[in-house]
């Protein structure tokens, strides 16, 4: 058995579309991770800011790691964003420099069935939309077959964020997460749920901006702008949603879940992008036909998860 820390690490293919959070999330892959490469999506902003955004990321971390740029529409869906939070570029009010770096490619669904069929033990997570996977799943019917894991930041089983009852990722795409949670099982998914008992606010930014790197300035003026955000609408601190995904899979002893069906519902009228969970006992589901069943994310020791999520940005 290898005690090499390193070679411990999860191989991890990041599918994001940044905005505030998936920046960091980036950061975090590529510390607690092997990060093997990125695919975008629109969401948070459009196709062109998210690429951009995982660029600059990239380039200001310093990290070797190509991204691809994937779908710039929803399936079926109008375009929806995520402007008001993340702001118009996705990035807040922190000033990018000069981008120097372009993107491997325009096919981020080629890029994900490529990798699944050539990296063993590869984690596919995906914390936008779910448009590339889908699309992907499509493509290559057997790719959850090839992936180690397959993990969500999206949805939640008791409340949403752009709804009452649906959580932006979803109901950005709501085909195209019914793909996922059809064809895809087990997805861990990592939802609200947890990522609302994941909060880091101006200590957590102070910890960053004192380490005194260009990455860890840049991820602490994300999470300035995210935590003045979140003080608009009454909280005192801001969920880091996808970087609590990245440690989900990086270290999944931190965090309790079960299983259950899950399925997304795509015509109510006010539930539509709802991730319907199915918490009743084993025995009363087995009277009747299930969805697939997926690992649930319900909790996490919340200040262990944010402490590895500073370090990651600290050590960039």
């Amino acid at each position: 058995m290898t005690t090499d820390r390193a070679a411990a690490k999860p191989r991890i293919v990041l599918d994001c579309d940044p905005g505030l959070d998936d920046a960091i999330a980036i950061l975090t892959a590529a510390h607690h991770g092997r990060l093997v490469g990125i695919t975008t999506v629109n969401g948070n902003v459009g196709i062109e800011h998210t690429t951009h955004n995982a660029l600059i990321t990239a380039q200001v971390a310093g990290l070797d790691v190509e991204v691809h740029r994937g779908a710039a529409r929803p399936l079926i869906a109008p375009t929806m964003d995520a402007a008001r939070i993340h702001g118009a570029t996705g990035l807040g009010d922190v000033a990018l420099g000069e981008l120097r770096r372009s993107v491997a490619s325009d096919d981020a669904v080629a890029f994900l069935c490529d990798t699944a069929r050539s990296v063993d033990d590869l984690h596919l997570v995906a914390v936008g939309p779910l448009t590339n996977v889908a699309l992907a799943l499509r493509r290559d019917p057997d790719l959850r077959s090839r992936l180690a894991g397959l993990t969500i930041m999206g949805g939640g089983a008791h409340a949403g964020n752009v709804t009452p009852v649906a959580e932006f990722n979803v109901w950005a795409d709501p085909e195209a997460a019914a793909i996922v949670f059809r064809e895809a099982a087990p997805v861990t998914m990592v939802g609200l749920d947890v990522t609302h008992k994941v909060l880091l606010g101006g200590s957590e930014a102070s910890r960053m901006r004192s380490a005194g790197t260009p990455a860890s300035r840049f991820a602490a003026g994300l999470l300035e702008y995210a935590y003045d955000r979140c003080r608009e609408f009454g909280l005192e601190a801001a969920p880091v949603h996808d970087a609590t995904a990245i440690i989900a899979v990086t270290h999944p002893h931190l965090f309790r879940r079960s299983s259950h069906p899950v399925t997304v519902e795509l015509h109510g009228e006010h539930t539509r992008g709802m991730t319907v969970t199915d918490v009743r006992p084993p025995a009363a589901i087995a009277a009747e036909p299930a969805p697939p069943a997926h690992d649930v994310v319900w909790d996490a020791d919340a200040q262990a998860v944010i402490d590895l999520i500073v370090e990651a940005v600290v050590s960039a």
